[in-house]
């Protein structure tokens, strides 16, 4: 009777120890190590282009958060400037999740802008945290007059302050 005791108050006392070390401090360390360093990279027509990230935010809405990603590319040049606008369920992963991808190209005095969902694009959502984001993508948009088409799209922003919950 007594080495069962004994068993019981050993396990016991293993398993307040082992729950007692997890804290949330190592969630948030596994968090940020699924984060890379903010790089967001894409050829667009078959030029290899680094754009860089410069805003996130969310926004509340009937079903959940919405996350909204800003990068663009500004090439020292008013006459070319691209941005991309993507909106997507806040914490959603998955293939093929953004409800909005908008690129706006102003190259040599003609405006392109559009919605990518309108044309074809192909994303994968790899990790969406209130650290960070990455995902892959590619795609194609015609205007009737011109055509974007995005391959080797990669996303990866670490943000600089997480998100509060």
């Amino acid at each position: 009777m007594k080495t069962t005791s004994l068993i019981f108050r050993i396990f016991f006392i293993s398993v307040i120890v082992l729950f007692s070390s997890c804290s949330e401090d190592d969630s948030k360390n596994d968090e940020i190590a699924i984060c890379q360093e903010t790089v967001v990279t894409m050829i667009v027509n078959g030029e290899t282009q680094t754009f860089y990230a410069y805003g996130r935010g969310i926004g509340i809405r009937s079903d959940g958060y919405e996350l909204i990603i800003n990068v663009g590319r500004n090439v020292q040049n008013p006459l070319g400037e691209q941005d991309i606008a993507i909106y997507l369920p806040y914490k959603a992963t998955g293939k093929n999740i953004i409800e909005q991808f908008i690129y706006s190209q102003y190259k040599d005095n003609i405006i392109f802008r559009g919605d990518f969902l309108d044309g074809e694009l192909q994303s994968n959502v790899l990790v969406n945290t209130k650290s960070c984001f990455r995902m892959t993508f590619s795609g194609k948009l015609s205007d009737g007059n011109q055509e974007i088409v995005i391959t080797e799209g990669k996303i990866s922003y670490m943000y600089d302050e997480s998100f509060s919950e």
